[in-house]
């Protein structure tokens, strides 16, 4: 506290203690109040009032002092004085010898640091408000604009003055949209159609509104900021017509493919027909080994046609899958009748074994069964010199039944060579189209690529998955599993098995 305001109250309290004396003295004289009388008790009453009025200017004014002090240091806060002028503030405030300095005086120096301050914000604000490329505008419920920034003004081709006090032209477009009693939300986010000025082309503007509230909550005024969206729009719709003119030129490309391979499948089997005739008929050597070649080709190319059907079902989503009974053991007995000769002229060791909890009769796909195991088994032939090709078929169970009686199983295939094995920088790329592991221009096994690229997808469709184990030199081992039902009851091995652990028998040209 300053000597002036120690001075203050030192006279203020010896001018009541000076008039408490004098009341004592006039209340003690009863002589002195015989004489005066009525007067006496008038003068009594205005020294009590005197004494009541000087307490009170000294309570005001302690209490504005405070207030002053109080409302200082607010303002040292909001301007973020620094540590230097606070500390040198307090010891001017503490060194009694300083030039006595009045607390309005502080104050007011305060408000004057608090002006500069805000002056820098708005300054500051209206930098990066103006540097902006969006517009942004503030506006009253009815929509009359108070501020717009340059982007704003030179979108619309006006001077700021003459904007403030018009109409923020989204309100002509019923945005924001207003609540059922007309009062405009808080936050919300809209997009329009604008037209800049001298412009033809509308642009597409994101407006994101904003209530600006005081901190008692109480609105002031609405703010929008509009971002140019118009290249996005365009971006996205290019995406999208590209995107349907792809799928629409692989359609195309799938019909093409399905109808050329079935008027290409016609003259196959006419030549495949033929060839058959002719090999009844009596032949030279030379002549009955050109028509052998003609029929190993025409049967290569039918196998090419029907991958490429398959692969163009696939892409299309036309392949169906179907759910029939069948027997897995008389699947597994065909595939290794057609293998058995081929593995035994190549000399390789040959076997295919079921598992006894494998069930008779299971429902699925069996001509999908049959395709993955011939791809699968086809390539463990084509990629095997030496060595042997193992089979085996197993199984878990669903202990669940439904009321139908029918039950879950899924199926477990895996089939094991002895070849050329792959190498791992190669096995992710197994399962892509067209590709294949000897590409040279001198390969000698043949093949499209195509054959695992389609085991993949039908195992997918038959819920299940295909996965490669390989080791380059020792061989390769493929895996895959097929989700089926089968009904409660055709769980046993037939009457005429041999014995339940029996496996189906191998091939005599295994080793």
């Amino acid at each position: 506290m300053g000597v002036l305001f120690q001075r203050k109250t030192a006279m203020i309290l010896a001018l009541t203690l000076s008039l408490a004396i004098t009341l004592i003295v006039l209340a003690s004289d009863a002589e002195l109040r015989e004489r005066l009388g009525m007067t006496y008790w008038v003068l009594g009453l205005a020294i009590i009032g005197s004494i009541l009025l000087v307490l009170a200017g000294y309570v005001w004014d302690r209490t504005l002092i405070d207030r002053l002090r109080e409302i200082n240091q607010q303002a040292r806060i909001q301007t973020e004085l620094s540590e230097q002028e606070i500390a040198a503030e307090e010891n001017e405030a503490e060194d009694d010898f300083q030039p006595e300095q009045d607390e309005i005086i502080g104050v007011a120096r305060q408000i004057e640091r608090m002006a500069q301050s805000l002056q820098k914000m708005e300054a500051s604000y209206r930098g990066i408000v103006e540097d902006q490329v969006d517009l942004i505008c503030r506006y009253r419920a009815d929509g009359t604009l108070t501020f717009a920034n340059s982007s704003f003004a030179q979108f619309f081709g006006q001077k700021r003055s003459k904007l403030v006090g018009s109409r923020f032209k989204v309100f002509d477009q019923g945005y924001p949209k207003r609540d059922f009693q007309g009062n405009l939300p808080d936050r919300d986010e809209f997009t329009c159609e604008m037209t800049a000025s001298g412009q033809d082309e509308t642009a597409t503007y994101q407006w994101t509104h904003r209530a600006i509230k005081t901190t008692s909550g109480e609105i002031l005024e609405y703010q929008a900021v509009g971002h140019d969206i118009s290249d996005r729009i365009a971006a996205e719709a290019a995406l999208i017509e590209a995107k349907e003119a792809a799928e629409s030129a692989d359609k195309a490309k799938s019909e093409f493919l399905t109808v050329v391979s079935h008027e290409v499948r016609t003259p196959i089997n006419a030549v495949l027909g033929f060839s058959k005739l002719l090999r009844e008929t009596d032949l030279t050597k030379d002549q009955s080994e050109y028509v052998g070649n003609i029929h190993h080709s025409g049967v290569t190319l039918e196998g090419l046609i029907a991958d490429i059907l398959d692969v163009s079902r696939l892409e299309a989503g036309q392949l169906e899958i179907e759910h029939a009974p069948f027997s897995v053991r008389e699947c597994v007995t065909d595939l290794q009748d057609h293998f058995g000769p081929i593995t035994k002229q190549a000399g390789l060791g040959f076997k295919m074994q079921v598992d006894p909890n494998v069930p008779v009769i299971v429902n699925g796909d069996q001509t999908r069964l049959r395709q993955v195991l011939k791809n699968m088994i086809g390539n463990a032939v084509k990629f095997t010199e030496q060595g042997r090709i193992d089979v085996s078929l197993t199984c878990a169970r669903n202990t669940e039944v439904d009321p139908d009686g029918i039950c879950k199983v899924r199926l477990f295939v895996e089939v094991a060579d002895t070849g050329i094995g792959i190498p791992p920088e190669r096995i992710k790329e197994l399962f892509k189209p067209f590709n294949q592991m000897d590409a040279s221009s001198t390969r000698r096994r043949g093949g499209t690529g195509l054959g695992l690229v389609i085991s993949k997808r039908l195992c997918e469709l038959m819920g299940g998955a295909i996965s490669v184990d390989s080791e380059p030199g020792r061989g390769s081992t493929f895996r895959f599993s097929i989700a089926m039902t089968y009904l409660k009851g055709d769980s046993q091995p037939p009457v005429a098995a041999p014995h339940p652990s029996s496996p189906v028998p191998e091939n005599p040209s295994a080793t």
